[in-house]
């Protein structure tokens, strides 16, 4: 009887163990842009309709976005795009 009973515990401790292991040890970092030059970004936040409303410019290539937060879903939603860089030029 008291074998069963270890031998169950073995079992349940490598079982654990296991988990534990492909949890922790088996997630891989994220890589996003990989390739990818580093962006040179400038934002602003402010209010828009009654919601938190972040504005993100990536100065090397001109292109403004405009998202949406929502802390009670906490979400963020993407409001608007634009690239301000083709707008640029043709001002020139």
């Amino acid at each position: 009887m008291a074998r069963w009973i270890i031998s169950g515990l073995v079992l349940l401790n490598l079982l654990l163990g296991a988990a534990v292991y492909s949890r922790l040890g088996g997630e891989k970092a994220a890589q996003a842009q990989i390739g990818a030059g580093r962006g040179n970004y400038a934002t602003v936040s402010g209010y828009s309709g009654g919601q938190a409303v972040v504005y993100i410019l990536e100065l090397n290539s001109g292109n403004l976005i405009a998202v949406k937060t929502d802390p009670v879903n906490r979400t963020v939603n993407l409001a608007a795009t634009r690239k301000v860089g083709e707008d640029l030029a043709r001002l020139r």
